[in-house]
């Protein structure tokens, strides 16, 4: 299901990538729809893109130079898909490219004055770019996190345990010895007070961070190598980074919220936050070689 709908210009294609690029990051490819990158061959264009506003919870709508101008064309693409979210209800959030100012109501069509009153977000082409999409990100999270319902995310108290619980124990299945030149290793889920150093092999995770986006419950946690040598932390975070890029999604036999509660599945993915700060934030004990993760939960469709 997507949760975010890019609406942009052909002319605003390059900055319309590199936000996508960090949405996709931030919230994962299957979250964010951009028309190049997410609809099929041999399909009717408007159709598809009718039914995929029709199912976001939040429109971005990049609006550069010209855009005012063009919108008022009846058979403007970019009237027709923020008359869509607006007839499906789906919030708009507009972000100004550079210096572009948010257009008067009246220069608008009638159907879409109201977007005029919200109040946009603003990206940069440079330098800023990057500072500007650090405010953008969160303030995302919080209006999707608002119009969060009652999901099979949230409605078991337990669910969050058992996934870090489940990361951890299918790890631990998958682990041959083999895989680092015999070494026995200890998988554990940790906390604040266990960051005291180790004296023999261990990967731990740590959550640092949830976030609620809509019926999706995403959990940040970075992954901890202690070895009694440093051979044994480069083959252990290597053997991570490749099993979870080959089989992120969590198998049930390692993640079950309980009878019930409706399924729900537990992927895995990097996160493109620096572990080394977290590090810093959690313990004063001395940096360890740490992978950073986001783990979503999400109801099976």
């Amino acid at each position: 299901m997507t949760t975010i709908f890019l609406s942009y210009r052909r002319s605003d294609s390059p900055q319309a990538c590199r936000v996508y690029d960090w949405l996709v990051r931030r919230f994962g490819k299957d979250a964010v729809f951009m028309d190049v990158a997410a609809i099929p061959v041999a399909v009717s264009f408007s159709d598809f893109i009718r039914e995929a506003i029709a199912g976001s919870r939040i429109m971005v709508a990049l609006i550069g130079s010209g855009w005012p101008v063009k919108v008022r064309a009846a058979d403007d693409p970019v009237r027709a898909e923020l008359e869509a979210a607006i007839k499906h209800r789906v919030p708009v959030l507009p972000v100004l490219i550079g210096n572009t100012v948010m257009p008067d109501p009246d220069d608008l069509p009638a159907g879409l004055a109201s977007i005029a009153f919200q109040n946009a977000a603003t990206v940069g082409v440079s330098h800023d770019f990057h500072t500007h999409m650090q405010s953008l990100l969160p303030r995302i999270e919080s209006m999707l996190g608002t119009m969060a319902r009652q999901s099979v995310a949230t409605a078991e108290p337990d669910v969050i345990h058992l996934a870090c619980q489940g990361i951890i124990a299918c790890l631990r299945d998958a682990y041959s010895p083999d895989e680092a030149d015999g070494w026995f290793v200890e998988w554990n889920v940790v906390g604040t007070g266990d960051f005291a150093r180790r004296n023999n092999n261990h990967v731990t995770l740590f959550m640092h961070r949830i976030v609620r986006l809509d019926q999706l419950l995403e959990l940040h946690f970075i992954l901890s190598f202690w070895g009694i040598a440093a051979a044994a932390e480069h083959k252990l975070s290597g053997w991570v980074l490749r099993h979870l890029e080959r089989k992120p999604v969590i198998p049930g036999a390692f993640f079950d919220p309980g009878p019930d509660t409706v399924a729900c599945r537990l992927k895995v993915r990097p996160s493109d936050e620096d572990p080394r700060q977290i590090w810093q934030m959690i313990t004063d004990e001395p940096l360890r070689l740490s992978l950073a993760y986001v783990a979503t939960i999400s109801p099976k469709t």
